[in-house]
């Protein structure tokens, strides 16, 4: 895979078919996209980063607008934590990769998401109501990193846990996304089988034709 240095960071609106993954978590790493070949880093900045939440509705509308106006105010500690972010992004894309790969993922990686779900249970209370005790989000104590410590909770407790098997890289060209395969199979290769996968099927389909015409020459 090519270094995050090398990576093209441009503007994206985010759309229903760049949620493919799963989960929040994976699709948030796969706000880098065509790692094996040309990536591009769709979080352009903080405001884009508070955008894909929202998408995702990662956090409250509450919270969402109330770090909107936090980066407003503090422009250098949004972009310090977007900073953060990407930087887990990446750790979480090796992780996962080396999961699929049925190898150990690198401790460095291990202790930086340890460090934001640390932070992410930190950011979650227990409520009483109507008869049950509830998880939720804090509304209070707020700060720029808040998405990439939920982000962080999340792959601990909701991806992490699933069987590993179902855990896949997209093997499309110009992708590499990561995604859970929820199939009743498990036999799932494509992130999105109308756009990876019809491309991967042309591509057969063009070489087995350029092949037939070689031979009948």
């Amino acid at each position: 895979m090519k270094s995050i240095l090398q990576v093209k960071i441009e503007p994206h609106q985010f759309r229903s078919r760049d949620t493919i993954a799963g989960d929040a978590a994976l699709d948030f790493v796969n706000t880098v996209t065509g790692r094996d070949q040309s990536p591009r880093d769709w979080l352009d900045s903080y405001a884009r980063l508070l955008e894909w939440a929202a998408f995702v509705h990662l956090l409250p509308k509450s919270a969402l607008r109330a770090l909107v106006k936090k980066a407003q105010k503090e422009p250098a500690a949004a972009g310090i934590a977007l900073a953060r972010a990407k930087v887990l992004r990446e750790a979480l894309f090796g992780l996962v990769t080396r999961i699929i790969s049925r190898r150990a993922p690198p401790k460095s990686a291990l202790a930086l998401l340890r460090e934001h779900w640390v932070t992410g249970i930190k950011a979650h209370e227990l409520r009483f109501r109507d008869g049950g005790v509830l998880l939720g989000l804090r509304g209070d104590a707020l700060n720029c990193d808040r998405i990439t410590s939920v982000v962080a909770y999340g792959m601990v407790q909701q991806v992490l846990p699933l069987p590993m098997d179902r855990l896949r890289i997209c093997h499309g060209t110009n992708c590499s996304w990561v995604f859970i395969d929820s199939s009743k199979a498990g036999r799932r290769r494509w992130c999105d089988m109308a756009v990876c996968g019809n491309t991967a099927k042309s591509r057969r389909f063009l070489a087995r034709s350029r092949q037939r015409r070689r031979a009948r020459r």
